[in-house]
């Protein structure tokens, strides 16, 4: 829960109708009258009551899914209070979790206590998984302050799994029901069972009545029906291309990833080995096929890739080729948002929050302003590209890290030549791709969901993006820290500065935080950096190695001091026998590093008007990338002294999955 410490709490009825499925408005009362009728309902008028219902469940049994057993009775009550003419045959049917069943792998204890489920696809009386589940529920017959967090942390865990397990996914709603109250998430709304009870029907009859889109299943990816239960899931996915209109349909192979599914903020990236569907069978190559949901004020990836290899097209080999690419359609007419089809009204905030987690485990990427509604609006996104490469966190031999490195530097100069900035550079997003017709085998720099230009003065300042471990050291603290030091070092050297006065006019306010093309290139140094840490000869010992490793990346002070204080590199890489041929280059680097922000910084601060924007002209990003690609060079060179096998140091886990991301 560490991403979502509280979640903003909204009005119950502009939350109803603004995320649940809709029916008829006199469909509604007919059934609690008949529920009333049929004393399902007791005493409606003064004091009404479910009559299965306990005046005090946490009296009447200590067992939580013994005592709230009785909701089966009420979901069937409600379904059989439907008019003979009206009534309807849901696909959904309820459980509530007893002794024996099992959820998806089984191998955690985020089970929700009681769902809806798609019976048509259960299979195994006891066996569900994850991606037929709806509206998890969580009972606790306590109502202590304690307790509440731990239910709204294992209600948010339990939406997250079944979001995670099922790219058709767009949203899930929840439901905690604590003693004789519940809580609606999304709603994030206290509902009385004893006084409110019809909000209870309503929400069970919009389960039921819910076409697949309003239960959050995307209308444009199939699930491929499948005998074998426990086989990755395919999916169907179809793209209505963005420039022609044109609907084409691709069938999943493999996920290459899921990581960004993980998360429990942020893009949701998925990435699959995919092969398009021509009248029902598979055809033509495989091509990979990402499906994020990208922020409203980004460039989507294929306008930004066709810029930059017109624009540049000796570095168009940097990238991959695209395919094909397009909004997903929540209908034929609306592309899915985030704000605008996943809510259908503007929700009216209560100025509360819900506390999911203790505040006492805040860390620096924290700066989520948890009681406020979010105003950060998402499209769904899906592109398809040509190549299948491997990414550097997956190469275990120096000369074709340094290969794909150099590529990835070859691309990003045609980023920042164009006015781009990558924003998200890091071992994930550089590949090796093999050799293929006239083009041998080369590095390409991917993922340019974040790519921004840098005259986009829309946002006062930029939102600090990317994989922590790979963030320039500016771009992790969110300030140009490198001109306050030089202007600390201007101020130290002038020999007035005992004078108080003096150095008070002297002292100035940074200007607002912009990403820039320095940035992305430091980003490559840090890369080459983890690496050197990430790979290592067989029988080298660990532990010395973890010690630094965890010294350097967990702590962005230290990360500051290792890029900043040759004495500081050199004492935290000595222990990198399998690295030292790169060592002295990396350290060289480094210096050249400071010297292009010095130089850059130094020739924008020295009028005497506030400075309030940092940009770095066409001279320092050509000076720096032809410094860069020596060095690059230089690695490459010394690549082939190292031991040709090694091995994936274990802290690091084999990829960027462990890293933290701020989105």
């Amino acid at each position: 829960m560490y991403n979502i410490p509280a979640a903003p709490e909204v009005t119950l009825n502009a939350l109803i109708d603004g995320v649940l499925a809709t029916f008829p408005p006199d469909s509604l009362d007919p059934v609690c009258d008949t529920l009333a009728f049929n004393n399902i309902i007791q005493d409606p008028h003064n004091n009404p009551k479910w009559k299965w219902l306990p005046q005090d469940p946490n009296a009447a049994q200590s067992d939580n899914l013994n005592a709230f057993s009785f909701f089966e009775e009420i979901v069937l009550a409600v379904v059989n209070s439907q008019s003979p003419s009206k009534r309807f045959e849901s696909d959904l049917k309820f459980r509530v979790t007893r002794k024996g069943i099992t959820i998806g792998s089984g191998h955690d204890s985020s089970y929700p206590d009681g769902f809806f489920y798609l019976r048509k696809r259960q299979r195994r009386p006891t066996k569900f998984s994850r991606s037929d589940l709806f509206m998890p529920m969580v009972f606790n017959t306590t109502e202590n302050e304690r307790d509440k967090i731990n239910d709204h942390s294992k209600m948010i865990e339990c939406m997250h799994l079944i979001m995670q397990s099922d790219p058709r996914r767009r949203f899930v709603h929840g439901l905690t029901c604590e003693n004789t109250r519940m809580r609606l998430c999304m709603l994030v709304r206290r509902l009385t069972n004893i006084h409110e009870w019809k909000y209870l029907v309503r929400i069970i009859t919009s389960m039921l009545l819910a076409p697949p889109d309003r239960l959050g299943l995307d209308p444009d990816v199939e699930l491929v029906p499948c005998d074998d239960l426990d086989a990755e899931p395919s999916y169907d996915t179809t793209i209505r291309n963005s420039d022609t209109e044109e609907y084409t349909t691709y069938r999943t192979l493999k996920t290459i990833s899921n990581a960004g599914a993980s998360r429990m903020v942020g893009p949701g990236t998925r990435v699959w080995l995919v092969q398009k569907l021509v009248d029902g069978n598979l055809a033509g190559p495989r091509y990979i096929l990402k499906d994020a949901w990208i922020r409203e004020d980004c460039v989507p990836e294929h306008v930004a890739l066709k810029e930059i290899q017109a624009a540049q097209p000796s570095y168009a080999r940097h990238f991959l080729t695209l395919i094909d690419h397009g909004l997903a359609y929540f209908s034929v007419a609306a592309p899915d948002h985030t704000h605008t089809t996943m809510r259908r009204l503007k929700l009216i905030p209560t100025n509360k929050v819900l506390l999911i987690r203790s505040n006492t485990t805040r860390g620096h990427e924290d700066y989520w302003y948890h009681w406020c509604l979010s105003e950060l609006s998402r499209r769904h996104y899906r592109i398809v590209l040509e190549e299948i490469g491997t990414p550097v966190y997956n190469l275990s031999n120096w000369t074709d890290v340094f290969i794909a490195v150099q590529g990835a530097w070859e691309g990003l100069h045609a980023m920042h030549l164009c006015g781009y900035v990558h924003r998200d550079v890091s071992v994930g997003n550089i590949l090796l791709v093999p050799a293929s017709g006239s083009l041998t085998q080369r590095g390409v720099i991917i993922d340019l969901e974040y790519a921004k230009k840098t005259n986009d003065m829309n946002s006062p300042y930029d939102r600090r993006t990317g994989t922590a471990d790979f963030m320039a050291t500016e771009v992790e603290f969110a300030e140009h820290h490198r001109l306050e030091e030089l202007r600390q070092a201007r101020i130290n050297a002038h020999p007035d500065r005992v004078s108080t006065t003096w150095y008070e006019n002297q002292v100035k306010p940074l200007p607002q935080f912009r990403h820039n093309p320095l940035h992305d290139m430091e980003s490559i140094w840090w890369v080459c950096s983890w690496m050197m840490f990430h790979l290592i000869p067989p029988g080298q010992s660990n532990e010395v190695h973890s010690d630094n490793y965890h010294r350097i990346f967990d702590d962005r002070y230290s990360k500051r001091d290792f890029i900043t204080y040759s004495l500081k590199f050199s004492q935290w890489t000595a222990h990198l026998p399998g690295a030292a041929p790169f060592v002295s280059i990396m350290r060289e680097w480094a210096i050249f590093f400071k010297n292009h922000y010095r130089s850059c910084y130094r020739r924008q601060d020295t009028s005497k008007t506030l400075l309030k924007h940092i940009r770095v002209g066409i001279y320092a990003i050509k000076s720096s990338y032809e410094d860069g690609k020596t060095f690059l060079q230089q690695l490459e060179e010394a690549s082939r002294s190292p031991p040709a096998t090694l091995l994936s140091a274990p802290q690091q886990g084999g990829d960027d999955s462990t890293a933290v991301t701020i989105n």
